[in-house]
């Protein structure tokens, strides 16, 4: 099995208890397959900087689960013809971590190099270092 994150943006008028009844659906599809949802959460609703199908506002909910290719194409079907739902996307999770690494730590200090080479050598400059060194003089 693997690890799957839906991001849903509902209608505006979309009612609390119609995005758990939907929320709750999905889950027992993901069940069914033999699934388990991992994590919930719901953002509540924000502008759009696009206006999608006439609405410039919306309800963002998100889905982690762990579900076999079966089950995609279900809640898939199930979510097309849902005309609450404004927009869907399914995103594969190499892993799935609780709790994000830079929100639950506390930030680095920048390091005193001009450059830095990242994860695929290409070499980038450590501009915050130099700003944070000129401040201080």
């Amino acid at each position: 099995m693997r690890i799957y994150e839906l991001c849903l943006i509902t209608h505006n008028d979309t009612t609390e208890d119609q995005q758990e009844q939907l929320l709750q659906a999905i889950s027992e599809i993901i069940a069914r397959h033999s699934g388990s949802v991992l994590k919930t959460e719901k953002w509540g609703k924000k502008n759009f900087k696009y206006v999608i199908k006439k609405q410039s506002k919306g309800h963002y909910c998100f889905l982690v689960f762990e579900a076999v290719a079966a089950a995609l194409k279900e809640i898939e079907r199930s979510i097309m013809y849902n005309e609450s739902i404004l927009r869907y996307n399914f995103i594969r999770l190499e892993k799935f971590m609780e709790t994000p690494v830079g929100l639950s730590e506390p930030l680095e200090p920048a390091s005193n190099g001009r450059s830095t080479e990242d994860e695929n050598g290409t070499e980038t400059e450590n501009v915050v270092a130099e700003q944070a060194a000129e401040t201080q003089e």
